[in-house]
């Protein structure tokens, strides 16, 4: 099993050696995720070669049809750096960097669509790696994980993806109230619903918003029983760019066991205290019936 750590900020390359993950996911063009610039993406794949760590490069905005020529122009470069994966959104760079021959592995990251074993099947059998959602109880996670052993991909710590969309949804808000407001690619901006005592981020860029959950995934307790399992696993920093928090998850997972894990828990939330910690959905059922609603 590979851990590989997203890499949100540049400057924290040297917190990544003390880490010491297997990989860094990064990015530049077509990234929802990462904004690095050509330059700056070459930097952290030239700094990954240097430390044998490996390199995947994330491409999850939805594609236009005008951005093919300039999509094309970015994956003959990626072409160039050799990199061991690319983990993507829209099904179209599947026929893409087969045409243009990038030789690395293709990773599915479809956010909330993987949610069952006979999906993750049929892109494995693509020879397309899967990253599986889970916004699924546990007893599912486990279940998609046991029938595609060693293959699958999991997000286990960091905060979850809710939705996605190509609209502006933030500039139409304000352009509403008659507010002129500077809000693309700010991490700072929440939704506050009236009936509700928890706020949700929400991000917009070029390629559109997205919302993320109000709490911040960690998954110690079921990681212990399921890591043997996992192709690779994933540690997000999104919007923890400025705490250590990431880079302790890291080391505590090579570690981890059934019998330490809530230990190794409850000296983390206590070393951050001012981070909402939780198993998002694991432990919720994904629809609720009628009878359950009544």
């Amino acid at each position: 099993m590979e851990i590989l750590l997203t890499l949100s900020n540049i400057n924290n390359l040297e917190k990544v050696l003390n880490a010491k993950p297997n990989g860094l996911i990064f990015g530049s063009k077509f990234s929802t995720r990462f904004k690095y610039s050509i330059e700056e993406l070459d930097r952290i794949n030239d700094f990954c070669l240097h430390y044998n760590l490996k390199r995947y490069v994330s491409i999850d905005a939805f594609i236009n049809e005008s951005d093919k020529y300039e999509l094309v122009l970015y994956l003959n470069h990626l072409k160039e750096l050799h990199l061991d994966g690319i983990y993507f959104n829209d099904l179209g760079i599947i026929a893409l960097s087969r045409r243009h021959e990038i030789n690395c592995e293709l990773i599915y990251n479809s956010d909330t669509l993987m949610t069952n074993s006979l999906d993750a099947a049929f892109y494995l059998k693509q020879d397309i790696g899967v990253v599986v959602s889970n916004i699924l109880s546990v007893e599912e996670l486990f279940g998609i994980i046991r029938n595609n052993l060693n293959s699958l991909d999991l997000q286990v710590f960091g905060y979850l993806k809710m939705a996605n969309s190509k609209r502006e949804f933030l500039t139409n808000y304000f352009k509403h109230l008659g507010i002129s407001k500077d809000i693309k690619n700010k991490k700072d901006i929440y939704l506050v619903e009236e009936n509700r005592n928890y706020k949700l981020p929400i991000i917009e860029d070029e390629y559109g918003t997205r919302i993320y959950g109000d709490s911040c995934l960690l998954m110690y307790s079921e990681l212990a029983y399921i890591k043997d399992y996992l192709k690779r696993i994933i540690v997000d920093d999104l919007f923890l760019e400025n705490s250590d928090i990431a880079y302790d998850v890291i080391k505590d997972i090579k570690r981890l066991t059934v019998e330490n894990s809530e230990y190794l828990k409850e000296v983390l939330m206590n070393k951050y205290p001012d981070i909402d910690l939780s198993t998002a959905y694991l432990y919720q059922k994904s629809t609720k019936t009628k009878e359950e609603n009544e």
